[in-house]
């Protein structure tokens, strides 16, 4: 019985964490080059739903495509968050991206070709709403963003993009300090829970797989037992 129990708890623990991974996360082909490099087009990345928690800025973020002000397009996509309520962001500075007059260095940008084209500096003076997030991508010459587009209510934001890869194997996603190193509140999100899952998973693994051996060997044992018992003593 008490294998039984074990098997039974490791099973139960296993199953609820691979229900609260496949509810709570889900994976997104990167569709093409706007968010180069942080997401490769083709590529996997996992994606975390929001479920309530504040937006920051320097947050990759999935979001309704249909919510920009002027959209071109319907469906999920993801960018990055740079400015939030009550910003006021511009472009550009020394070549510089500013958000509330302070200089953003941004070491997630894409560096190839398109890096110095026109449209990765395209002027631009937004004074953001409460409510309203600036998006935009990390390949600025090729992404159709908030900048073309305008910007977006948070209340379309559906999810963090915290990692890449498939969602049984991802690689954990950097979080950027480039705003906060700018001396602006509100640091990135932050996954705890994925990783602490993993660990519940591998318990419950464990405790699975324990009580199946030990209900196996047990088993064996009682089996053993009851032959020596029905063949009674050797005779003479």
């Amino acid at each position: 019985m008490v294998w039984i129990v074990v098997a039974v708890l490791g099973l139960g623990a296993t199953v609820a964490q691979v229900g609260i991974v496949f509810f709570t996360y889900r994976d997104y082909q990167v569709p093409g080059v706007a968010m180069n490099p942080t997401l490769k087009p083709g590529g996997s990345a996992l994606v975390r739903a929001r479920e309530g928690d504040e937006v920051h800025r320097g947050d990759v973020v999935m979001f309704d495509r249909g919510a920009f002000a002027h959209p071109d397009s319907a469906g999920l996509s993801v960018f990055r968050v740079v400015a939030v309520g009550g910003d006021v962001v511009a472009c550009c500075t020394g070549g510089l991206l500013t958000v509330d007059g302070k200089p953003i260095t941004e070491n997630y940008l894409s560096q190839d070709q398109y890096a110095q084209d026109a449209a990765a500096t395209t002027p631009y003076l937004v004074r953001l709403h409460e409510g309203q997030v600036f998006l935009l991508g990390d390949e600025r010459g090729r992404a159709r963003d908030s900048r073309f587009l305008g910007v977006v209510p948070v209340s379309a934001v559906t999810g963090f993009v915290v990692g890449t890869g498939r969602i049984t194997h991802p690689a954990p996603l950097a979080r950027t300090t480039a705003f906060t190193d700018a001396g602006l509140p509100g640091a990135p999100f932050e996954d705890t829970l994925y990783p602490a899952l993993r660990w519940w998973l591998l318990g419950g693994a464990v405790l699975l797989f324990a009580g199946l051996i030990g209900l196996v060997v047990t088993l064996v044992r009682t089996a053993g037992r009851r032959r020596r018992a029905a063949a009674g003593p050797p005779g003479r």
